[in-house]
């Protein structure tokens, strides 16, 4: 057995003059938690819908447990689960009646599955509600559902588009949850999102793409640290109009203006120049506030972009 669950050699998708994806290169290992970050419109659905299938490339090479989802899109469809970023359950049905109807399309053999649906909804902490219809959900629970029915065939992968668009905080965490049981159980997951926090939790390592090419791969804690830097955010009064001059000597490598009197720096050592930063701004201005801390993947997206991920 191969121990790549996915491999994407220069994959690249075109719509008309847009290059959606553009040239993208990434490999999944086999019980991996794998993550697509970037902002939207980035790519990174686009992607997915490579690796199911559901869309054609327009170059590059794409191998999903060693089969072309292009050639062998049912052999790979039946092997992989996919969670889009739409909640597309029937509403008026419910939480049971959603999941025999995912059953008699997508399962080969309809043995055992009324105790797998139950043994799922249990898992998904919605057993209680099974009977009801959809519409009465929260959020939440028709997210945590539609993981269910993703689960349901029992797949090596699972696509995830957005886990937690659109829950709260606690569904939010229930949902990282399973996404880490189940990779604890061998399966595979590839998280598409624009969530920082969500990528650090739950991300073995990630790529991240923006206008559809590779910024960066790596575990978050390497990207992080690669960065090599800290960050200090200030606010002055009056705004400092030419930092880049004003920090000379200081051994700030990176100025950004957030706001009018906001600034953020990227220091190598900010510990070992604060006092002189504080001095020298107090020397001219009004320190408002400073705020130094550690590389965030926001600061690893602004890094290499120039912009916050969320812009």
């Amino acid at each position: 057995m191969e121990a790549s669950a996915i491999q994407v050699q220069a994959a690249t998708r075109r719509f008309g003059s847009l290059v959606a994806v553009d040239h993208l290169s990434f490999e999944v290992q086999r019980g991996e938690i794998f993550g697509l970050l970037g902002p939207n419109g980035a790519g990174k659905t686009t992607m997915l819908h490579l690796l199911t299938g559901l869309l054609r490339r327009d170059g590059g090479e794409v191998r999903v447990l060693g089969h072309d989802p292009q050639r062998k899109a049912k052999e790979v469809r039946q092997r992989t689960g996919y969670v889009p970023q739409e909640t597309n359950v029937y509403l008026d049905l419910s939480a049971v009646d959603n999941l025999w109807h995912h059953a008699a399309l997508y399962c080969r053999d309809l043995a055992g599955i009324e105790g797998r649906i139950e043994s799922l909804l249990e898992l998904m902490n919605l057993w209680e509600r099974r009977k009801d219809a959809v519409r009465t959900f929260s959020g939440g629970m028709k997210r945590r559902l539609v993981l269910a029915r993703a689960l349901l065939h029992d797949p090596e992968i699972i696509l995830f588009d957005e886990p937690t668009l659109g829950v709260d905080v606690q569904a939010r965490h229930a949902i990282w949850a399973h996404i880490q049981a189940k990779r604890g159980q061998g399966k595979t997951f590839v998280v598409s999102t624009n969530d920082m926090a969500e990528a650090d939790v739950l991300c073995d390592r990630l790529i991240i793409i923006d206008q559809g090419r590779t910024i960066a791969l790596d575990t978050p804690e390497q990207l992080k640290a690669n960065l090599g830097r800290d960050i200090v955010t200030l606010r002055t009064t009056p705004p400092i109009a030419e930092p880049e001059t004003y920090f000379a000597g200081l051994g700030v490598q990176t100025v950004t203006r957030l706001d009018p009197d906001q600034l953020r720096l990227e220091v190598r050592d900010a510990e070992s120049i604060v006092g002189e930063l504080v001095a020298r701004i107090g020397a001219s201005h009004r320190l408002e506030s400073v705020r130094i801390a550690r590389p965030t993947l926001d600061d690893v997206f602004l890094h290499h972009t120039g912009r916050a991920l969320r812009e």
